[in-house]
């Protein structure tokens, strides 16, 4: 039967967060859905931001979309947002409509297949909530209860499709949750891409992006190129966990603070480094998508990263984006090599091959991947 209409639901985020990804991906559902009615519900503020980022990028779709206002609680007791998501549950499974959850926590997920009827259907992202998934139960009771492990080996609604965000992390889910993923379906992470701009004048600035937490991998390297080439510059484009990690980095490293910037800052700070560096644990990453990547793309910064099972696959498709270092030893060296090696012509060289990736995420081209995955008919 073919749905009358779509609801694209974002049941948890609120501000900014996650409003690139959910602009997006509304974009690919009405391009991939142009018969039918899509709305869209969030928190009013995050349904703003996201509205915002439609009208910068792709005006025509706003007035396609029709915005639903949703009051739901992200604090208070854990009964209390017990009480919202069950509410927000019944309200947007009861409308009659397909939905499409662009992100949901375990707890909401659990919720959620409790309220599922027998012939609704229902897709929903997963994110980096399936890092937990490999290990043992380490919450404390009562978030126990909503352990990621269990809610996934827990009952599965027919009509409950995930999607995940990547091959790669479809291939690494563990045999165990096979039964709850046979559905489970993938698309690339979708994103908006602004233009690119050359390459800042100035010294050679090394850019690392979002939530650094500690930020000892970055003090790692920092030091170590500081000690062979003091010339070149380190840029925190967001922010660290803690006092602590801000006072030894800011000698080493600008912009460094303990709370999210403003999406102005970002910019600006972006817009200021050379290339941009990913550097994380060995494992890390398999089971997630990296918005610090997608950031990387958007501003057509070239990569210096170590590897990883979530970028590698693409820089395999398109090596020119960037640089593959095997283990975070390896970055100091490269960092260096590539900042002396910096040269106008070699750099639009990898941002014409960022430029001719960047195609594969956008909504456009999401599109009829996003229809055969949600498989709305």
């Amino acid at each position: 039967m073919t749905p009358a209409a779509i609801a694209v639901v974002e049941p948890q985020m609120h501000n900014l967060f996650h409003a690139p990804f959910n602009a997006a991906l509304l974009h690919a559902v009405v391009l991939a859905y142009p018969e039918l009615r899509v709305s869209f519900r969030a928190r009013p503020e995050h349904a703003a931001a996201v509205r915002g980022i439609l009208e910068r990028n792709c005006p025509a779709i706003v007035s396609a979309i029709e915005w639903r206002g949703m009051t739901q609680r992200s604090d208070g007791s854990l009964a209390a947002r017990w009480c919202s998501n069950s509410r927000m549950f019944s309200e947007v499974l009861n409308a009659g409509e397909r939905v499409l959850f662009c992100s949901i926590s375990r707890m909401q997920l659990l919720q959620l297949k409790r309220h599922m009827k027998p012939n609704q259907e229902v897709r929903a992202v997963l994110h980096g909530d399936l890092d937990r998934i490999e290990g043992p139960v380490t919450d404390r009771f009562p978030m126990s209860l909503f352990a990621l492990q269990k809610v996934l080996r827990g009952r599965q609604p027919r009509g409950l499709r995930y999607v995940l965000l990547s091959d790669s992390i479809r291939r690494a889910i563990p045999a165990q949750f096979a039964p709850a993923m046979q559905n489970a379906c993938v698309i690339d992470h979708p994103y908006h891409f602004p233009q690119v701009l050359p390459a800042p004048p100035g010294e050679v600035v090394f850019g690392i992006f979002g939530n650094c937490g500690d930020g000892r991998l970055l003090e790692r390297v920092a030091r170590a190129v500081r000690a062979a080439a003091p010339h070149i510059g380190f840029r925190l484009v967001g922010f660290l966990g803690d006092r602590a990690a801000v006072e030894r980095l800011s000698p080493l490293v600008e912009g460094t603070g303990t709370l999210p910037i403003s999406a102005d800052a970002f910019l600006q700070g972006a817009r200021a480094v050379t290339y941009a560096l990913w550097l994380s644990k060995p494992d890390a990453f398999r089971l997630r998508a990296s918005g610090t990547f997608m950031d990387a793309l958007a501003f057509g910064k070239p990569l210096v990263y170590t590897a990883n099972e979530f970028i590698d696959p693409y820089h395999a498709l398109a090596p020119g984006i960037g640089t593959r270092c095997e283990t975070i030893d390896d970055v100091p060296a490269a960092v260096v090599a590539v900042a002396r090696a910096h040269r106008e012509a070699e750099y639009r060289e990898a941002q014409r091959a960022i430029v001719n990736l960047r195609v594969r995420f956008a909504p456009e081209s999401l599109a009829p991947r996003l229809g055969s995955c949600l498989d709305f008919d």
